[in-house]
C-alpha cells in the first residue's frame, strides 16, 4: 500500500498517509477552505486531555468572521459553555472537575516575524479532578488571518500540531 508524504501539504509536516487517508485529508482543508474564505478572523478551539496513561489533543476551526468584535465575542461565549460542561461532567467515583487555573491573554506567543496569521484575544483555563488524575487544558483564540484563503502553510505553522491538523481535516474530509 503506498503512502503519501504530508510535506506536500505544508513543508514542516513529516509524516506521511495511505492515499484514502490523503484524499480524506486534502477535501477536509477544501471543505474548510470554503467555508473560512475571506473571512479575516477565524476562531480556534485546542483542548488537551491528560489521563494516567497519556494525553490526547485535538484542535478545531469554529468559525469565522470579517468583524473582530465579533469574533471574539463569540469565543468567549465558546469558553464559557466548555467550562460550564466541565464543571458539570460527572467522572470517575463521582470526583467532580474543578477549575484549575483560568488565565487570558493577549497573545500566548510572540508573533512570527512576516507571519500573516496573528492572535489577537485568546481565553484558557485547566480542569481538574479532585484526585489529581485527569487534567484538561482548554484554549480558545481568535486569529487575525491577513490572507483571503485563511487555511495554508501560515496558519499551520502558527498553530504547530501536525497530527491535530491531519486529524481534524481527516474528519472534515470524511463528513
Amino acid at each position: 500500500m503506498s503512502t503519501l508524504a504530508l510535506s506536500g501539504i505544508h513543508p514542516g509536516w513529516r509524516g506521511s498517509l495511505i492515499s484514502s487517508d490523503f484524499n480524506a485529508l486534502t477535501r477536509g482543508i477544501e471543505c474548510e477552505r470554503a467555508r473560512l474564505f475571506g473571512l479575516s478572523f477565524i476562531t480556534l478551539r485546542f483542548v488537551q486531555d491528560y489521563d494516567y496513561d497519556g494525553v490526547a489533543e485535538s484542535l478545531q476551526l469554529l468559525e469565522g468572521f470579517s468583524d473582530e468584535a465579533r469574533a471574539i465575542q463569540y469565543v468567549d461565549q465558546m469558553a464559557e459553555q466548555a467550562l460550564t460542561a466541565s464543571l458539570a461532567e460527572p467522572r470517575w467515583r463521582s470526583s467532580d472537575w474543578h477549575l484549575y487555573v483560568s488565565s487570558d491573554y493577549l497573545r500566548i506567543q510572540p508573533d512570527q516575524e512576516g507571519s500573516l496569521v496573528r492572535c489577537v484575544h485568546q481565553r484558557s483555563f485547566k480542569m481538574t479532578l479532585e484526585h489529581g488524575f485527569e487534567l484538561k487544558n482548554f484554549r480558545f483564540e481568535v486569529l487575525c488571518v491577513e490572507l483571503p484563503e485563511v487555511i495554508g502553510p501560515d496558519l499551520f505553522t502558527y498553530c504547530d500540531a501536525e497530527a491535530e491538523w491531519v486529524d481534524y481535516f481527516i474528519s472534515k474530509g470524511e463528513e
